[in-house]
C-alpha cells in the first residue's frame, strides 16, 4: 500500500541557505517531521514547499501522479489548451442532483478559466508534462 507516499525536493543538510539540489525524494513522511521547521521524507530533509502527496493514480502512460504535477487533458482525441495542476485540499464541486456547488475534500485539477474539478480516472485522459516546482512556465495562467 502506497497511499501515504509523498515526494519532495532534497535539501543539503549542511547548506544553510537550503538550496535545492534538484533531486526528488520519494517515500513516507518521517515521524520526526517539523522539528525545527524541517520536513523529512525518510531520513532526507526536503523543502516543505515542494512536498506533494501521491494520488494513488497513474496517467495515460502509466506515470504516477502527485500533487503539484501539471497535466495535459487528452479528451476525445483532443488536447485541451489549458494545462491543469493537480492539487489536494478543499475545493468547490458541482452537484448535479442538488444543482449547487459544495465543499469537497481531496485531489482536484485546477486550470485557467476552468472550475476546480475532481481528478477522476486520470489513466483515461491525463498526461503528466511536468510539475509546478520544476516547470512553472507550463502553467498558462
Amino acid at each position: 500500500m502506497r497511499e501515504n507516499e509523498f515526494r519532495g525536493k532534497h535539501i543539503h543538510a549542511m547548506d544553510v541557505n537550503k538550496h535545492l539540489d534538484g533531486t526528488w525524494v520519494y517515500g513516507y513522511l518521517s515521524a520526526d517531521n517539523y522539528i525545527n521547521s524541517s520536513v523529512y521524507i525518510g531520513e532526507i530533509m526536503v523543502a516543505p514547499e515542494t512536498v506533494g502527496r501521491y494520488t494513488c493514480k497513474c496517467d495515460i502512460s502509466g506515470q504516477e501522479v502527485f500533487e503539484g504535477d501539471i497535466i495535459e487533458s487528452h479528451i476525445g482525441g483532443q488536447v485541451l489548451t489549458n494545462n491543469l495542476v493537480i492539487r489536494y485540499g478543499v475545493y468547490q464541486a458541482y452537484c448535479p442532483i442538488d444543482k449547487c456547488f459544495m465543499d469537497s475534500v481531496g485531489f482536484y485539477a485546477s486550470g485557467k478559466n476552468l472550475p476546480d474539478m475532481p481528478i477522476g480516472r486520470l489513466e483515461e485522459y491525463a498526461k503528466v508534462i511536468g510539475n509546478i516546482i520544476d516547470n512553472p512556465e507550463l502553467v498558462n495562467w
